[in-house]
């Protein structure tokens, strides 16, 4: 292993009996590395977790942090650190000693410890607050100082499982700035399970989604956004709509030429394209109006309109494609009415061929 990894998961497998809720899950983590594990319920992100902090142990496979197996070890004797959705801080306890828990149990000198707690908590923007307790905190708050306890005693990885799943959206984006910042700052090694796909956007520098214990992509935000290596990806993850393809030409460079929504183009194709190929068109791609560059008319009637704040949300029945998607800016989408038959656009280098089955698993 090389000297800038710090966690290494080989061939990693979990099974309950004759379920599998990991599958061979094969994934590096480099040192310094803001790493996101997204997927839907059930597709084994918390169980690979688990299994990171030592809560479970795998079938196979092995797992190193630092070079060192730590697959069978107690969570005690492994360097992570755990932030957890509920918080887990001890009420009886205030803010401090709540910081300072894992320090105490690693026999810290106790000046060394109240510098250590002033630190963190002045990381979090709680400087001030030790002498609260838990109760006496916002939910947001009650995160910070979960977060300060994990970092306290500088452990080689930090692990949060859904950490913001309890606030409400404008606290979130708060500890979603918070945590950005403490990355940068400390440069620490995390690995952040979600199912938010906007929280992944957010924070992540790479993200590994998970599907039904199977690792099926990773990549950064912007790849798997504009890329995406399967039609799950692209539905699950870029939000895009998929409709049927027929791929006429396959070409070298990575292009195709496509039959698609009543039309003939050229546009670019994602990976090897297995099984019955879809036409991936992000919902933020629409146009009212024609681009300069190449695109794609995609006509409908208006179904449905919502309004979004400072989008809009346009539903359209196309022929031989079904319902799409459009998120368009408000007020120049406002001219749109349920019952309308309009034209939109797609740039054509916004769109991709994907195929269905998801390639195989790696890193």
């Amino acid at each position: 292993m090389t000297a800038d990894i710090a966690l290494d998961i080989q061939r990693v497998s979990r099974r309950f009996g004759e379920t599998v809720a990991l599958d061979e899950v094969t994934l590096q983590v480099a040192r310094g590395e803001f790493l996101t594990l997204l997927g839907p319920s059930g597709s084994g992100k918390t169980t690979l977790l688990r299994l990171i902090v030592g809560f479970d142990v795998p079938t196979g496979g092995s797992i190193l942090l630092g070079g060192r197996d730590i697959s069978r070890l107690t969570p005690a004797d492994r360097s992570a650190g755990m932030v957890f959705q509920n918080y887990a801080l001890f009420p009886h306890m205030t803010v401090a000693d709540n910081v300072a828990y894992g320090l105490k149990l690693r026999k810290w000198p106790k000046e060394r410890r109240r510098e250590r707690v002033a630190e963190m908590l002045e990381l979090v923007q709680l400087g001030g607050y030790q002498d609260r307790y838990p109760r006496q905190l916002s939910g947001g708050q009650q995160q910070r100082v979960a977060l300060a306890r994990a970092l306290a005693y500088d452990p080689e990885i930090i692990l949060m499982d859904e950490p913001l799943g309890a606030l409400d959206r404008a606290l979130r984006i708060e500890m979603e700035a918070v945590i950005r910042s403490i990355h940068r700052k400390l440069r620490a090694t995390m690995i952040y399970v979600t199912h938010d796909q906007q929280e992944a956007l957010a924070l992540s520098d790479r993200i590994a989604i998970m599907r039904h214990g199977r690792l099926v992509d990773v990549g950064t935000p912007e790849r798997l956004y504009e890329d995406p290596g399967s039609t799950f990806v692209a539905s699950f993850f870029a939000n895009a709509n998929l409709v049927d393809a027929q791929l006429l030409e396959r070409r070298g460079d990575g292009r195709a030429r496509v039959r698609a929504v009543g039309s003939e183009f050229e546009c670019r194709t994602s990976g090897p394209v297995l099984g019955r190929p879809k036409l991936a068109l992000r919902r933020r791609s629409f146009r009212l109006a024609e681009p300069d560059g190449p695109s794609i008319p995609i006509r409908g009637r208006v179904a449905e309109t919502l309004l979004f704040g400072d989008e809009r949300q346009i539903v359209l029945d196309v022929p031989d494609a079904g319902r799409v998607v459009a998120l368009m800016e408000a007020r120049t989408s406002a001219v749109l009415g349920v019952g309308d038959d309009v034209q939109l656009h797609v740039p054509r280098d916004e769109t991709v061929v994907v195929g269905e089955a998801d390639p195989d698993q790696g890193a």
